[in-house]
């Protein structure tokens, strides 16, 4: 263990070198998760019809379900603008159907139709045949501890907010 260079003298910073490791960690699987180029090779792999922009507006609206427009910016961390932007694209693709929200008509509320739920499936399966092979060597009970750790990883950072 050793102390943050911000920590008064006999302070509040001491730092444990294994959490320093898991956020590196973490920032690591998120950056290499968040790349353009991984998008895209999800796309062609899918053999899906959809810019990389959209292609993560729709994968969002799937992992929220029903979902604002805000909700959805601030999951991803994009402007409120742009996040609508592409939902009118998916919309006039007939991907997404948006409508006002039953509690606030100001809130545009977008979920997918039958076509963008089929489209869902193929990008899954996709991505469960890439983390099959990426996970070829990993035994069973490695895969089910990596899966415990990061649902409870998930809810204790939760907490945090």
């Amino acid at each position: 263990m050793e102390r943050s260079i911000d920590a008064p003298p006999g302070g509040y910073g001491i730092i444990n070198g294994m959490e320093r490791e898991i956020f590196k960690a973490l920032i690591d699987i998120v950056s290499l998760l968040n790349r353009p180029d991984r998008d895209l090779k999800m796309i062609t792999k899918a053999g899906v019809n959809l810019e990389a922009a959209a292609f993560r507006v729709l994968v969002g609206i799937a992992h929220l379900q029903s979902t604002s427009v805000g909700e959805l910016a601030a999951m991803m961390g994009k402007s409120y603008s742009s996040v609508s932007r592409q939902i009118d694209k998916l919309e006039n693709a007939g991907l997404v159907h948006t409508y006002p929200s039953r509690s606030d008509s100001r809130i545009r509320v977008s979920e997918l139709t039958k076509h963008g739920e089929e489209i869902i499936a193929i990008i899954n399966r996709t991505r469960e045949r890439m983390m099959q092979e990426a996970l070829a060597e990993w035994t069973p009970e490695d895969k089910e501890s990596l899966l415990m750790n990061l649902r409870r990883l998930y809810q204790t950072m939760k907490r945090l907010d």
